[in-house]
C-alpha cells in the first residue's frame, strides 16, 4: 500500500511537471497578449487624439482653399467686367495668403477668361473645363455647387485637385444669372507636407476616398497597406466630399519588440521551474529507490523483498519459491583483500544473480546473506533442482580482479509458497533452516 501510495506521488509530480510547463507557458502568453492588447490600446487612443489635431489642421488648409474660392467668386458676382490688372492682383493677393492654392483661373460659361499664374506646362495644370451650372441659383445654395476632381498628378509631380465654385452675379446686367466659373487648383501633397512636419511627424498618413469602381475606400495619396493597419481613422470634410485620414505610428514596431524579451524571460521562467520541479522529481525517484534498494548492491531489502513477495503471492495464491542464499567463506575475503574488494565481490555476486532472475526479485538481506524470489510452473512445485542450478551458476561466474580470481561458494536453503508457509518471514525462517543444513555439510 505504501509503495502504491509512494508511486501515485511520484505520478503527481511528473503530472504537476506538465501542468506546471503548459499553464506557465498559456500564462505568459496570456501576459503577453494582456500587455499587447493594452499597448495597441493606448496607442490607439493616442492616435486618435493625434488625428483629431491633424484632421483640424488639414480642415484649415482646404478651408484657406474654399475661402479664397468664396473670395473670387464674391469678387466676380459683384464686377463681372473687370480690369485683367485687377484679377492678377486679387489672385497675387490669394496665393500669397493660401500657400496651398497653386493656380487660379476664371471661366466665362466653359471659355477660359483669367489663369494665375501662367507656365509652360500650364496644360498639366489646367483639366477640362467645368460643367454647366443651373443658369439660376439662390445664393444660399453656393457652397453646395463645389465642384472637386479627382485628385491628379501635376507639374510639380505632387498630387492636386481642381476646386470649381459658380459665379452668380449681382451685377444688374447680369442679376441672379449664372456668369461663370471661379476654378483654384489645390495642391493636396503641399497639405500632407505641411501636416507631416506639423503634428503628424510621428505618424504615416493615407488619404482615402470613396471609389464606385473599388466598391469601397481607395487610398489615392499615401501607402494603400495603412488602410488596413492603421491605428486611427477620422473622417474629413473636403469641400462637399468626405474622405478618410488613416493614420499609423511610425515607432509601433520598434516597441512592441519589448514583448519579445518578455515572452523569452517568462519562458526562461516556466523552464526553469518545471526543472526545478524535475529535480525534485528526480531526487525524490532516487529517495524512493534508496528506500527500496541495498545502498552496495543495488538489490531489493528486506522492506522492498516483503512487498514484491505480497505482489507476487497476490497473484491467485501462484506458487513461489524463497532461496536463501549465505556465501561461504566470506570473511577471509575482507581480511584478506580488505573491505574495497570485499564490497566489489558482493556487487559481482549481485550481478550475476540479476543474470538468473529478474532484478526485482532478487535481494540483499544481510552482509553475506541474499534472497531470490522465483513463480513456479506447476511442473515445478516441490522440485529442488533450482538450489542446485543457482550454486552451480554463481561457481560458473568467479571474481576477477586485479590480484587473480575468486570462486563463488555459498550454502543455499529453499522453501516453497504456500505449502511451507503464507508469509516472507515464515518461508525465510525454513530456508535459513536448510541453508545452514546445507553449510553443515560443507564443514
Amino acid at each position: 500500500m505504501l509503495n502504491r501510495f509512494k508511486g501515485l506521488q511520484l505520478n503527481f509530480l511528473h503530472g504537476l511537471l506538465v501542468v506546471v510547463f503548459l499553464v506557465g507557458i498559456a500564462c505568459v502568453e496570456w501576459v503577453i497578449n494582456l500587455t499587447t492588447s493594452q499597448y495597441q490600446q493606448l496607442k490607439n487612443n493616442r492616435a486618435t487624439t493625434e488625428l483629431v489635431g491633424i484632421r483640424s489642421q488639414m480642415e484649415q488648409l482646404f478651408g484657406e482653399a474654399s475661402r479664397a474660392a468664396f473670395a473670387f467668386s464674391s469678387y466676380f458676382s459683384v464686377q463681372p467686367v473687370t480690369e485683367p490688372v485687377n484679377t492678377r492682383l486679387l489672385a497675387v493677393s490669394i496665393l500669397k495668403e493660401s500657400p496651398v492654392v497653386k493656380r487660379v483661373s476664371v471661366w466665362r460659361n466653359q471659355d477660359l477668361l483669367f489663369a494665375y499664374p501662367i507656365t509652360p506646362t500650364m496644360t498639366l495644370w489646367t483639366s477640362q473645363a467645368p460643367k454647366q451650372y443651373d443658369l439660376s441659383s439662390p445664393a444660399a445654395q453656393l457652397f453646395e455647387n463645389y465642384q472637386v476632381s479627382s485628385p491628379r498628378l501635376v507639374e510639380n509631380g505632387g498630387l492636386a485637385l481642381d476646386v470649381t465654385l459658380p459665379i452668380y452675379t449681382r451685377h444688374f446686367t447680369f442679376s441672379g444669372f449664372y456668369w461663370g466659373s471661379v476654378r483654384l487648383l489645390v495642391d493636396i501633397s503641399e497639405i500632407m507636407r505641411r501636416v507631416r512636419e506639423g503634428s503628424a511627424a510621428d505618424y504615416e498618413l493615407a488619404l482615402s476616398r470613396a471609389s464606385v469602381e473599388k466598391l469601397g475606400e481607395e487610398v489615392f495619396l499615401g501607402n494603400p497597406d495603412i488602410l488596413n493597419t492603421a491605428d486611427a481613422t477620422t473622417e474629413l470634410d473636403v469641400f462637399n466630399e468626405t474622405w478618410q485620414v488613416h493614420a499609423r505610428a511610425k515607432h509601433m514596431n520598434q516597441e512592441v519588440q519589448g514583448m519579445g524579451w518578455l515572452r523569452f524571460f517568462g519562458y526562461a521562467g516556466v523552464i526553469v521551474l518545471a526543472a526545478v520541479i524535475a529535480l525534485l522529481s528526480r531526487s525524490y525517484r532516487a529517495l524512493h529507490q534508496q528506500a527500496r534498494t541495498d545502498v552496495l548492491t543495488g538489490l531489493l531489502n528486506r522492506r522492498a523483498l516483503t512487498q514484491r513477495f505480497k505482489a507476487l503471492a497476490l497473484r491467485n495464491d501462484t506458487p513461489l519459491e524463497v532461496i536463501y542464499i549465505d556465501l561461504n567463506k566470506f570473511k577471509p575475503i575482507n581480511d584478506h583483500y580488505g573491505h574495497a574488494v570485499g564490497d566489489r565481490f558482493l556487487m559481482h555476486v549481485a550481478s550475476i544473480l540479476n543474470t538468473y532472475v529478474n532484478a526485482k526479485e532478487a535481494g540483499r538481506i544481510g552482509g553475506d546473506e541474499f534472497v531470490v524470489l522465483r513463480p513456479l510452473k506447476s511442473s515445478e512445485v516441490g522440485n529442488t533442482d533450482s538450489v542446485r542450478a543457482i550454486v552451480d551458476h554463481l561457481r560458473e561466474h568467479p571474481f576477477v580482479f586485479e590480484k587473480g580470481e575468486l570462486t563463488i561458494h555459498a550454502s543455499v536453503g529453499r522453501a516453497e509458497f504456500p505449502a511451507e508457509g503464507r508469509s516472507l518471514e515464515e518461508l525465510l525462517h525454513v530456508a535459513d533452516e536448510r541453508m545452514y543444513e546445507d553449510k553443515n555439510k560443507d564443514v
